[in-house]
């Protein structure tokens, strides 16, 4: 039986309020039970301070076994501040949860929601996967490998790689996406990242370092559309291109600088604007 729950958004002093988990703070609410009066209930039980809530959520997570809403709250002064506070640069790199609103969440941190009205996403967790994708992470001189497409309504960006056929594992699909697409060998490395998309179903992605082989081949060699090309960019610009998935680019950069992480990370991505400059 699918359930409902309901919880808070809740920054104070440009910190974000979570519960001992590191989590949004949420309850399942009761049947016929009220979801914005469930919300401050689980944020006075969760955190110890009471707050007012918007009278709409501005986030609904649509997953598996239920639904989960979530309302922008705040302390009414003079309250007391919340109990767990997180600042920005703590979450960047925690597994919070609901893993699925945190793109949305990181990039509104410092200010209303982006979105208008409602935003609703769909958790790929527990879900069947549409289609799985391999990609290649390939840095040489400072410089990383992707795909670059031309559009009409500008340039954007993938990370080389494609689906995982059957009987393929993630590993040996990269090196077939990598030959297709560039005309590269290449030796598999570590898996930095496991990226699901939250829209049109559940894709997620696996990352991996790929030391590459060879130099790029020829147009005749390569399985791509006639718009797209392989081509090397800095890895400081990762940032700020129209690139997919989104959250990874930034992380490339951040991790060509401190290390890469000792496991996977994992994380949601969505398509709903490429364009803007990242660091969430």
């Amino acid at each position: 039986m699918s359930s409902l729950h309901a919880g808070v958004i809740l920054f104070h002093d440009r910190r974000l309020a979570v519960n001992s988990d590191s989590n949004l703070p949420q309850a399942p609410v009761p049947p016929r039970g009220d979801p914005a009066g469930t919300a401050r209930a689980a944020a006075r039980d969760v955190l110890g301070a009471d707050v007012r809530t918007d009278p709409r959520p501005c986030l609904e997570v649509r997953a598996a076994g239920g639904t989960h809403l979530y309302y922008r709250a705040a302390v009414p002064p003079p309250g007391p501040a919340p109990a767990r506070l997180l600042s920005r640069s703590e979450a960047l790199h925690l597994p919070l949860a609901p893993w699925t609103a945190w793109e949305a969440i990181l990039r509104s941190w410092d200010g209303p929601p982006w979105w208008r009205g409602r935003l609703v996403l769909e958790d790929p967790l527990g879900r069947p996967p549409k289609r799985t994708r391999a990609g290649a992470v390939i840095i040489r001189d400072g410089h990383m490998l992707l795909i670059r497409y031309r559009h009409r309504r500008g340039d954007f960006y993938e990370i080389p790689g494609g689906g995982v056929e059957p009987g393929e594992t993630p590993e040996t699909a990269v090196l077939r996406e990598l030959a297709e697409e560039t005309g590269l060998g290449g030796t598999v490395g570590q898996e930095i990242a496991r990226v699901n998309r939250v829209h049109r179903g559940s894709h997620p992605g696996h990352y991996f370092l790929v030391e590459a082989h060879g130099e790029i081949g020829p147009r005749s060699s390569l399985d791509l559309e006639e718009t797209a090309a392989p081509v090397w960019v800095p890895v400081e610009d990762l940032r700020h291109l129209p690139l997919w998935p989104k959250r990874l680019g930034w992380r490339i950069a951040h991790w060509h600088r401190e290390g890469w992480p000792r496991r996977p990370a994992e994380f949601c991505d969505s398509l709903l604007d490429l364009r803007v400059p990242c660091d969430w």
